[in-house]
């Protein structure tokens, strides 16, 4: 895969992760008091440009778990995209809306943005100099699936806000070969981590989120003020995003917007995936039918 396609795979498929059916519906709101009878539908294709970080806990070679750090900005991973898909939908009735995507991306990550940061076999983190790391690369699979129901609590010649409920899933994969200068041993000189080898985190969780997502019109003008905000728990304890941007109606199928989007995954102290974020600007085409 060619560098441009690779961009373009990676912004589309990172900007369906969550993202595509909030902002769908965000701008396929009623822009008048009244909405349109039957059913209506919104597709909305994104160049979604987040930094990543990442936290991860694998168990390690001698038990006890070892934390990956990823640290990544747009420039440091677009070569390394290996697949991305996506697929979101809205659909619309009056009041009444139900929101689904679909996003799956596949990056392979270098020793410059991803690296070992302590291991622990239970009496405390042994950190692991990044001197000592002479070559350390992830390869990941992440997939993230949202489906919501949503209701028109207010509406008018001002926008609207909806209030919506669903769930989160969000599925990663990942595999860490390392290859340090010297094994890494306990105090009591207790081997925790050999010179080389590789760290395997594979977990599937299932949130449920709730939250607002609506319009602000600018009067006498064809722009307007989409936003989104959700928060949720469950297999992760928590789970948020945020959304704020501006829009502008080209025609009365399509808008055209640029704003700010931050997903983040928190899980704790606990094993897996223990923090993962993706934030950056995002520039959207909607288009309803």
């Amino acid at each position: 895969m060619r560098y441009g396609l690779k961009l373009t795979a990676f912004a589309f498929t990172a900007a369906a992760a969550a993202a595509l059916p909030a902002h769908a519906q965000i701008a396929s709101a009623p822009p008048t008091p009244e909405a349109a009878p039957g059913w209506s539908f919104a597709v909305a294709p994104y160049l979604w440009i987040p930094t990543i970080s990442a936290d991860l806990h694998a168990t390690g070679p001698r038990g006890g778990t070892v934390s990956t750090s990823i640290n990544a900005g747009i420039g440091d991973y677009i070569s390394d995209i290996n697949a991305g898909l996506m697929l979101g939908a809205v659909a619309r009735h009056d009041r009444l809306s139900v929101l689904t995507d679909f996003m799956y991306v596949n990056t392979s990550l270098t020793s410059s943005v991803s690296h070992l940061s302590s291991v622990n076999l239970g009496p405390g983190p042994i950190d692991i100099p990044r001197s000592l790391q002479l070559s350390t690369g992830t390869r990941s699979a992440m997939t993230i699936w949202s489906l919501a129901g949503g209701y028109t609590i207010l509406r008018g010649g001002w926008g609207n806000l909806d209030s919506i409920v669903g769930m989160r899933m969000l599925a990663f994969n990942s595999t860490t070969n390392y290859l340090l200068s010297t094994s890494i041993f306990a105090p009591n000189h207790t081997l925790v981590l050999p010179r080389t080898g590789s760290l395997n985190v594979g977990q599937t969780y299932f949130n449920a989120i709730g939250g607002i997502t609506g319009r602000i019109n600018i009067p006498n003008s064809r722009f307007y003020l989409p936003f989104y905000a959700d928060i949720g728990g469950g297999g992760l304890p928590l789970t948020w995003q945020i959304y704020a941007g501006i829009a502008y109606s080209v025609a009365s199928w399509a808008d055209l917007s640029v704003g700010y989007r931050n997903l983040t995954f928190q899980n704790g102290n606990t094993g897996g995936v223990r923090t993962f974020s993706q934030r950056g600007a995002i520039v959207a085409a909607n288009f309803r039918f």
